[in-house]
């Protein structure tokens, strides 16, 4: 079974805040190779982060539009237990990071933007993805849509259109995968959360996992400790009520 992260902090820049979101009880960090962003991390940098994580927290690169062997060179440096997709990046990129070894069997999350019907096709490809058994992509994470800013905005997501589940993310009853119990493609919610309202997206979007960023820091990429402590606490509340044990 594939398995994803329940509670991941993203845009982790200092080594005391990798200490922090273990402390809190995060499943995952998110280091960003993106260089526009503001929580950017050198290579350098990264792989110090790497170190300190190896083992304790599941590591997880972020990227954005780039190529198959710009992520193989990250690998070679910096070791990630996962990698996260959140640009333009069609299905077929899946297909020619096959070529690398590194990259054949990394788990791979997909962040999109869900906006409504018009982002279903593309919504239905990447949960396609989720049902292949031998597919690396082990979740849809969807983040708020911005024209300019992959992520990290600090605006939310309509946590209206996901619950219930869009069919985008469902094996259509025609597909020979399907039973009536097969569940959505499992769904990671981002995107403006913070410990004021993570109660009520919960409730509303119903998600699987949950990342966050700007909700648990004082500035882009410095992570606030009793913020992350009180974020981890109402989501590992909700999913005690909700949801079966953490994957």
């Amino acid at each position: 079974m594939k398995t994803y992260p329940r509670l991941k902090f993203c845009g982790i820049t200092r080594e005391i805040d990798v200490e922090g979101a273990i402390e809190a009880g995060a499943c995952a960090i998110g280091l960003n190779f993106v260089p526009a962003s503001k929580r950017y991390v050198s290579l350098r940098l990264a792989a110090e982060l790497s170190r300190a994580a190896a083992g304790r927290i599941q590591r997880i690169g972020v990227f954005v539009n780039a190529t198959p062997q710009h992520v193989a060179d990250v690998l070679h440096v910096c070791e990630l237990d996962a990698i996260q997709l959140h640009g333009d990046e069609p299905v077929e990129w899946l297909h020619q990071a096959q070529q690398f070894e590194g990259l054949r069997d990394l788990p791979v999350l997909r962040g999109l933007p869900y906006r409504g019907v018009d982002d279903d096709t593309m919504i239905a490809a990447w949960s396609d993805q989720v049902f292949d058994p031998v597919s690396p992509v082990c979740a849809i994470l969807i983040d708020a849509y911005d024209p300019k800013t992959r992520g990290g905005t600090g605006k939310t997501a309509r946590w209206d259109l996901l619950s219930p589940r869009p069919h985008s993310f469902c094996l259509p009853a025609t597909d020979p995968r399907f039973t009536s119990m097969t569940p959505p493609a499992p769904l990671i919610l981002a995107g403006g959360l913070q410990p004021s309202n993570i109660a009520t997206a919960c409730e509303i979007a119903k998600p699987n996992g949950v990342d966050v960023a700007s909700g648990i820091e004082t500035e882009p990429g410095i992570k606030d400790r009793d913020a992350m402590l009180a974020m981890a606490e109402s989501v590992r509340r909700y999913f005690q009520d909700h949801l079966p044990s953490p994957q």
